[in-house]
């Protein structure tokens, strides 16, 4: 009973100091009210610029340059932090000494090239574009908006130094290819790593719909990227970074360079509510140049060509013994015949083509203390196509919340859901294409005729009307999304951070495709390859990727001007996948459905993968009188695709950047005046591509085979457990300049990657029982030079005009 009488004295001392320490910690604390305006060098506001203090409050600036921050501090000096896309960094020094009230004004100065700006190399590493000795990007939330296009790959054309974009579809969903500084591999994709705060996500493109395109050998893939499910009015800037520097940190995943995406956060202060709305419209950019010659080749038999014999079709070859002696195809016997007789041309390209209408409508709440922020957000978007009878549509929702939980730890989260919809229609060299079609066939058929009973008339003899297919195959697409983050940032120790993040990125993708028996005869009989009696398919991919990352950063100063920042980390992913479909022919009348097909002449299919992907590094950076930088790291990954003496390899890299014209001989010299800045670079990379295989493509792969007592069959292509990841290296050197205070800026980059190890399936003789097999066989080498010049001709009170041009090479050869 003593020693518990005694335990809770204790307890109660214990509690009494714990509040008294509170409460002479809130004596001690004030409120204090900073406030002021930030300005550019001619005196006119900057709105949205950012402004902290001590690295834990901080809000921006509204439409008059105005901002205000209400904080609990002690008494002493504390550094303001000014900051704005475009423009250098300002810092004030402000004095806390029971004022309850600080006016602090800043001006900017223009920064054509963004150096002052504060960019994330990896989950954690955060600093200054001046510190980099590899080339990077960045884009901001202005530059994404009015873009005439809601695909986020598409928004990065013309804005990041030696990035291909390519269209790969006409649809409105249409996938989009993005390559930065070339071709990676051959048999992989060369598409970069793409990551949103801090979650790796997925922007394959996955073919759920036109199953039956293989069959016609077409290798269609009418997927749609997944960046199209992922909103811009949430984003608040990208960073691009170029080739394979951006893989120590990144990962092997990133040999092909990385793009980071930032969405948006809460700023301190009172709810506020956003809304904006836009309406566009998309048409045919360049007309095919039809043929308009009111005459044909041959002999008229009939004033309907579909009841014309065989003079109206001497590309056919069939019966010519009704042609006049000597004439008719080389086949036969003769040279072309050269009569002709009057015909009517058509132009398509007003019946398959339109002037489509879009709309994206988003709106935001944002807010917060200094303890807690928050950004929540929803938006539809909707465009149609060029192509009558296609749509994209996409709604969505975003939250974000930030909150510091006390000193030296802080937590932020986000969720976002998209839920997006297509409908499409066939492309590329598909027989039922319309935009194929009308290249194809002689534009002397009239493709609004229809029979007795409403139904369109086929063309030439056995060819599909376009009109046919776009008013009544019914082809969709849809996916739901998710793409979740949690990071906890903890600073127990002046130097000392370390950043903890784990998410998620999964959907749910379902294709649909229908199309109705053929109404032709004569395409019945010739293409029964193309299924005119009708088909039907539904296919699923479920895709499901886990990231978590673990990075520390320690930045101290061993000597006066000389500054160290070491970082270590660990990575993992988890990639999980399956896929589901089922196709039939000879459909019953009404029904769309799998159930309407008489005929499944394929077997059901489903396949499964599962991969794990890992990887540590260590880097090291020294920085003197923070104007040179060296850096040097290495790392080693793996993944369970390769085999376990394939999985580990080390991959280094090094880099320099040297700020010339922060040296006093420079700053003293009068050319300074015009030619302000001056920064050298050069990077050296070394990244295996862990992606570019799949994660079950060195083994010898067996289907089954339904027989009466089943059984298994192995692929043509046989296993090598021996394959290896791909292996490129690449030195970069560059140099950033800026003129006449900031307003012109230019960027030049030379590059030289070589890539081993290339990964190329190739045949085998017949007697070795297989027909080929995967091997690292392949050498390859890009060689590049990019140039960008950006810069402000105009910037008045009220207006400002940004420029830029772009410009960039590549040479890609395989050498073996």
């Amino acid at each position: 009973m003593k020693n518990y009488i005694l335990k809770k004295r204790s307890m109660q001392k214990v509690l009494f100091l714990f509040v008294f320490a509170n409460l002479l910690s809130a004596l001690v604390m004030a409120q204090v009210k900073i406030s002021g305006k930030v300005t550019n060098s001619k005196g006119a506001a900057i709105s949205l610029a950012s402004v902290s203090i001590g690295g834990n409050s901080s809000t921006v600036t509204d439409a008059n340059g105005v901002y205000e921050i209400i904080a609990n501090l002690k008494n002493g000096n504390y550094t303001l932090l000014f900051s704005n896309v475009g423009y250098k960094n300002s810092e004030a020094i402000i004095t806390v000494s029971g004022n309850s009230e600080i006016v602090s004004n800043a001006t900017l100065l223009l920064d054509a090239l963004g150096l002052d700006e504060v960019v994330v190399t990896g989950n954690a590493n955060r600093t200054s574009k001046k510190q980099l000795g590899n080339a990077i990007s960045t884009i901001n939330a202005n530059q994404l908006q009015n873009t005439g296009t809601t695909n986020l790959s598409a928004m990065l054309s013309g804005r990041v130094m030696g990035a291909q974009v390519t269209q790969n579809s006409g649809d409105a969903a249409g996938g989009i290819s993005v390559k930065l500084r070339g071709v990676g591999s051959v048999f992989g994709s060369s598409e970069p790593l793409y990551i949103m705060d801090g979650v790796i996500i997925d922007n394959s493109s996955a073919n759920v719909v036109n199953l039956n395109a293989d069959t016609q050998g077409s290798r269609i893939q009418a997927g749609t990227n997944r960046l199209s499910d992922i909103n811009p009015n949430d984003i608040e800037r990208i960073e691009v970074i170029n080739g394979a520097a951006a893989a120590a940190i990144y990962g092997s995943r990133a040999s092909n360079g990385v793009v980071q995406i930032f969405t948006k956060k809460g700023r301190n202060g009172k709810a506020k509510v956003s809304f904006s709305t836009s309406v566009q419209q998309s048409s045919l950019r360049n007309r095919w140049e039809m043929n308009d010659v009111p005459l044909r080749f041959g002999v008229a038999s009939a004033p309907a060509l579909r009841l014309s014999t065989v003079q109206d079709r001497l590309s056919t070859i069939g019966n010519f013994a009704n042609l006049p002696g000597g004439t008719g195809p080389a086949a036969a016997g003769g040279r072309l015949l050269e009569s002709k007789y009057a015909v009517t041309r058509y132009d398509y390209q007003d019946d398959i083509f339109q002037k489509a209408i879009g709309t994206d409508n988003h709106v935001s709440i944002t807010g917060g203390s200094d303890r807690v922020n928050y950004y929540f957000s929803g938006s539809y978007t909707k465009n149609e196509g060029i192509v009558r009878n296609t749509n994209f549509q996409r709604y969505g929702f975003k939250a974000r919340t930030d909150i510091t939980l006390n000193s030296w730890a802080k937590l932020s989260g986000g969720l976002t859901y998209t839920n997006s919809r297509s409908k499409d229609l066939p492309n590329g060299n598909n027989f039922f294409s319309p935009v194929s079609t009308m290249t194809i066939i002689d534009n002397v058929w009239n493709i609004n005729e229809r029979d007795a009973n409403g139904k369109l008339l086929n063309v030439e003899f056995a060819r599909v009307n376009p009109l046919s297919v776009i008013e009544t195959f019914d082809i969709r697409q849809e996916t739901n999304r998710s793409v979740a983050d949690a990071k906890l940032t903890l600073t127990p120790i002046k130097g000392l951070s370390v950043d903890i993040t784990n998410g998620f990125d999964t959907y749910a993708q379902q294709g649909t495709s229908y199309q109705e028996r053929m109404p032709y005869a004569a395409v019945n009989s010739v293409a029964a390859a193309f299924y005119p009696d009708g088909y039907v398919s539904n296919a699923k991919l479920n895709y499901f990727q886990w990231t978590s990352d673990v990075v520390a950063s320690y930045k101290f100063s061993p000597f006066a001007k000389l500054q160290s920042t070491t970082t270590a980390g660990y990575s993992a992913q988890y990639i999980k996948n399956s896929f589901t479909a089922q196709e039939g022919r000879d459909l019953l009348p009404i029904v769309r459905t799998i159930s309407a097909a008489q005929n499944f002449f394929t077997l059901p299919q489903e396949s499964r993968t599962e991969q794990s992907i890992y990887g540590y590094f260590i880097q090291q950076t020294f920085g003197y009188s923070n104007k040179l930088f060296v850096t040097l790291a290495g790392r080693f990954d793996g993944s369970s695709a390769f085999s376990k003496d394939a999985r580990n390899i080390f991959y280094p890299k090094a880099s320099m950047s040297y700020n010339v014209s922060d040296e006093s001989f420079w700053k003293n010299n009068k050319f300074s005046n015009w030619f302000n800045t001056l920064k050298v670079r050069a990077s050296y990379g070394k990244a295996g591509n862990l992606t570019g295989v799949g994660p079950y493509d060195r083994f010898t792969n067996y289907s089954p085979i339904v027989y009466t007592s089943g059984g298994f069959a192995p692929s043509s292509r046989i296993g090598n457990p021996n394959i290896r990841p791909e292996i490129k290296e690449e030195i970069e050197v560059g140099a950033d300049m800026q003129f006449f205070n900031g307003r012109l800026g230019l960027q030049i980059t030379k590059y030289d990657q070589k890539i081993t190890d290339v990964l190329i399936p190739f045949n085998l003789p017949p007697s070795s029982g297989a027909g080929s097999i995967l091997d690292n066989v392949g050498k390859m080498t890009n060689k590049g030079l990019e140039f960008m010049l950006t810069g402000s001709p105009i910037v008045k009170d009220n207006f400002k005009w940004n420029a830029s041009f772009l410009y960039s090479s590549n040479k890609n050869k395989v050498t073996e």
